[in-house]
């Protein structure tokens, strides 16, 4: 299979392009019944690009339904955990929000995603929802020591309340 992705990736640059940017061709991208190989958090931001964040939403929806369960994209929390960090890497902070919130409509029993979500309104300056978020994240792992750490970058009075927190470590 490895073999097969080198030679795929070694003539990719021969093959007449369908549309406008790279072909990346990696393990998770296979065709499966798809016009090109892309990873979701590929394509949903090149939607994004061109139509904007409620076509983003509406794509996410689409692809869901469509492709779900046949291996044609990863639907886990990563890809649109992996998404946002890319829109808050690009400035794009309250779309990152949007969709971090879109993936703890799809995962709320994930603490990850929780705690992306926290990052995002950090991001943003904000304080009162991060520290709600990042509760909600230990809530649902609390032997994870990064997510107490975060909870130490939020404001002074945020911080004490979080000293306070009975479910904080020591």
């Amino acid at each position: 299979m490895l073999r097969t992705l080198g030679v795929i990736n070694d003539s990719v640059d021969t093959v007449e392009r369908s549309g406008p940017g790279d072909v990346n061709m990696w393990c998770h991208t296979c065709y499966r019944g798809r016009p090109r190989p892309m990873a979701l958090d590929e394509e949903l931001l090149k939607v994004y690009e061109v139509r904007g964040l409620d076509s983003l939403v509406a794509h996410y929806e689409w692809l869901r339904e469509r492709f779900y369960g046949r291996g044609s994209y990863d639907f886990g929390e990563r890809s649109l955990n992996s998404l946002g960090y890319q829109l808050l890497g690009n400035d794009e902070t309250a779309v990152a929000i949007s969709v971090f919130q879109l993936n703890t409509e799809q995962f709320p029993e994930s603490a990850n995603v929780w705690d992306s979500l926290a990052e995002g309104y950090l991001t943003d300056g904000q304080v009162v929802l991060p520290e709600e978020y990042y509760r909600k994240s230990l809530e649902l792992d609390p032997e994870n020591e990064k997510r107490h750490r975060n909870c130490g970058r939020l404001s002074p009075a945020a911080n004490d309340r979080w000293l306070a927190y009975p479910g904080r470590r020591t």
